[in-house]
């Protein structure tokens, strides 16, 4: 099925707003100071909404005996009502410009504002106020599931069976990577 004329705009303003800035290079999970974790769900259930979030936090989990700082940025549809958890940045779609799906400025900079070696996008689909976040973000390294519609190319993308599993499944098979792959 073709893009509809929104999404080939939104995608062409996630590829002009690309940082292109940035210094790239591979880093090590060992190396890294700091990761910063992009999630996105979409219209969701109370249910789904609860079994999202406990995706969400078995994210943090994994990062528990990790040296390196986390954070954890999550788009949703509408926000939910126990929105503000510890260490998760949550917005919603009033937050979103409403053609070019780019976060307002607000987001943005709060997103800038925290400088990390490493940025991991866990979404399954393509969202494009995450890819925006994705796209302007100077980290080091980006990382991602590989899908087709992405609208730019990150530095290393992994090719998943089945993406529809959990979150936490797909940032292990990620981070065994991170791990294994040697920068030097």
């Amino acid at each position: 099925m073709g893009k509809s004329i929104f999404q080939k705009y939104a995608a062409r303003q996630v590829r002009k707003n690309q940082n292109k800035q940035r210094t790239k290079r591979f880093v090590n999970l060992k190396e890294a100071k700091s990761v910063h974790v992009l999630m996105a769900a979409n219209q969701l259930t109370p249910i789904e909404t609860e079994q999202f979030y406990k995706q969400v936090y078995a994210v943090a989990d994994l990062f528990q005996n990790m040296p390196c700082k986390l954070y954890i940025t999550v788009c949703v549809r509408k926000m939910p009502v126990e929105s503000k958890r510890f260490g998760v940045e949550v917005f919603d779609f009033k937050q979103v410009k409403c053609l070019s799906k780019k976060p307002k400025p607000p987001v943005v900079q709060t997103f800038t504002e925290k400088k990390v070696d490493i940025l991991i996008n866990l979404t399954p689909f393509v969202s494009y106020p995450i890819e925006h976040l994705a796209a302007v973000s100077d980290a080091s390294l980006k990382v991602a599931i590989k899908l087709e519609d992405r609208p730019f190319a990150y530095d290393l993308q992994l090719q998943i069976d089945d993406i529809e599993q959990n979150a936490s499944k797909n940032l292990k098979a990620l981070l065994f990577y991170l791990e294994k792959i040697q920068s030097k």
